[in-house]
C-alpha cells in the first residue's frame, strides 16, 4: 500500500450511490393525485367475520373449478 495510509476505520473518501443532486427526482416529476374518499376498513372481529364469509360462505365455483390466485389462462386444464 504505497502512498495510502489506512487506519482501522471504514473507507470514508469513496463515493457511494451517486450524488445528492438527483435525490427526489422521481417524486418531484410524478403528478399529484388527490386521495379518494374510501369506506372505513373493518378491524378485529368484524374483519375476521368478513374474511370467513368471503372464503367459506359466499363461495361460488367458477366454470374452471376452484378459484386460485394468479392463474395463467393459457396453462389451465387442456
Amino acid at each position: 500500500m504505497e502512498g495510502k495510509s489506512r487506519s482501522g476505520s471504514a473507507n470514508t473518501d469513496g463515493k457511494v450511490h451517486g450524488s445528492l443532486a438527483r435525490a427526489g427526482k422521481v417524486k418531484s416529476q410524478t403528478p399529484k393525485v388527490a386521495k379518494q374518499e374510501k369506506k372505513k376498513k373493518l378491524t378485529g372481529r368484524a374483519k375476521k367475520r368478513d374474511t370467513y364469509k368471503r372464503r367459506f360462505i359466499n363461495v361460488t365455483n367458477a366454470p374452471g373449478g376452484k378459484r386460485r390466485m394468479n392463474v395463467n389462462p393459457e396453462s389451465t386444464k387442456n
